[in-house]
């Protein structure tokens, strides 16, 4: 039994490695930290994918076959998710798995650097804004609506000759369209119109259509019925900065609103029922009220404010603006309804952290500036606390060389 024991230990320390500078084994366990939680710190990717990848090379007797591998120091990883490194390690990437190790690789190391400090050459195409307008999705093609990426073409760009954005990483493809039903779609009307005077078919308009932006993909989402600010990017770790649910970025809001009249069929049928009209925006700034049928209440509106000097008057539209550090699906609309007894008839993002719409006419894109860039970085998020649960729970991530 004690030689049991004694081998199912060795079993286990086995795939609690600690990477240190030699590649050996560190002794210093207060400055070792899970590989995941590492580069998750370094921005390479989350502990979630790092685990994955971890757990996958760990399975997996062929490197070869897998589409990445977490490489340290030039090694791969093969150990599991419960491999530690130095708490300042910067030589950690992640390869494809038929990529051929050497000694001339892991003698030419080249150490992580956080996206915000590369070279502003490297990454200055990576994230662009467009400004939506009203009748675009900001994901894929649905039901008839014409996704935004349609906007990113040359001819929509702002702030660089064509000249230069042809030389650049810019590149332009030409995609396949599915058909377009003009009298459904949400085509602006004054484009409907347009194609129709001109006698264009949907098939005739689909070859049309100029080339846009490839590899782009939306950091966040903006209504149908909403426009202003969308931010496009190629580049992972922008869209995990703007997206993750720990990310502290604010958005700024111009709402227009009037009193609710009465209740949508969607609405009657979750048997909803509208509040009194009121313009206190008390509601919006405490925080912690529930929408109807969601399970998780609201965090409290960073900022919110009546634009107009006659809030009382309730046959007038009134505009208000919000800042929020949260983005939930419809959730001003549905804040404006479910708590105030008002109906958003207008609906304008204007700044998302440092990137702002200012002077960006409506249709139009333009890459992301070095400050915005820095800006969006800049602010951490914030790392959620531990409750202490007690000392009863075992440590299982002790170095063997302890």
């Amino acid at each position: 039994m004690v030689f049991l024991s004694f081998t199912r230990n060795i079993a286990r320390s086995s795939q609690r490695r600690v990477w240190s500078s030699s590649s050996s084994f560190s002794t210093a366990i207060k400055d070792e930290v899970r590989l995941s939680k590492r580069m998750s710190e370094l921005g390479i990717c989350s502990r979630r994918e790092a685990a994955r990848i971890l757990r996958d090379a760990s399975e997996c007797s062929n490197l070869t076959a897998l589409k990445s591998v977490i490489y340290v120091r030039g090694n791969p990883v093969m150990e599991g998710t419960g491999v530690k490194v130095a708490n300042d390690e910067k030589f950690i990437e992640i390869r494809s798995g038929d990529a051929v190790t050497n000694e001339s690789q892991n003698n030419d190391l080249k150490e992580y650097v956080p996206y915000a400090e590369r070279p502003w050459h490297d990454i200055c195409g990576d994230s662009i804004v467009l400004n939506k307008p009203i009748g675009y999705v900001s994901g894929q093609e649905e039901h008839q609506h014409v996704p935004a990426v349609r906007l990113l073409t040359r001819s929509n760009h702002i702030g660089k000759d064509v000249d230069e954005i042809i030389s650049s990483s810019l590149q332009f493809t030409r995609k396949k369209w599915g058909g377009l039903d003009l009298e459904t779609s949400s085509v602006p009307k004054h484009i409907r119109n347009k194609l129709n005077r001109d006698g264009k078919t949907a098939s005739d308009q689909e070859s049309k259509w100029e080339a846009t932006l490839q590899g782009y993909s939306t950091a966040g989402r903006l209504d149908l019925d909403s426009t202003g600010v969308l931010i496009f990017t190629r580049a992972g770790m922008m869209a995990r900065r703007l997206i993750s649910p720990q990310s502290k970025i604010r958005k700024e809001y111009i709402v227009k609103v009037t009193p609710a009249v009465q209740l949508t069929a969607r609405e009657r049928e979750m048997g909803m029922k509208l509040p009194p009209v009121t313009t206190d925006l008390e509601p919006f700034l405490k925080g912690g009220r529930r929408l109807w049928n969601d399970a998780k209440p609201l965090k409290p509106v960073v900022e919110a404010e009546w634009l107009q000097n006659d809030p009382e008057d309730k046959q007038q539209i009134r505009t208000m603006r919000l800042v929020l550090q949260e983005g939930k699906k419809r959730q001003i609309r549905r804040m404006c309804r479910e708590l105030l007894g008002l109906h958003v008839v207008e609906l304008v993002r204007i700044r998302i952290g440092p990137v702002k719409i200012d002077s960006l006419p409506e249709g139009k894109w333009r890459t992301l500036t070095k400050e915005e860039v820095q800006g969006i970085f800049m602010d951490r998020p914030k790392k959620k606390k531990k409750k202490n649960k007690g000392t009863k729970k075992r440590n299982s991530h002790v170095s063997i060389n302890t």
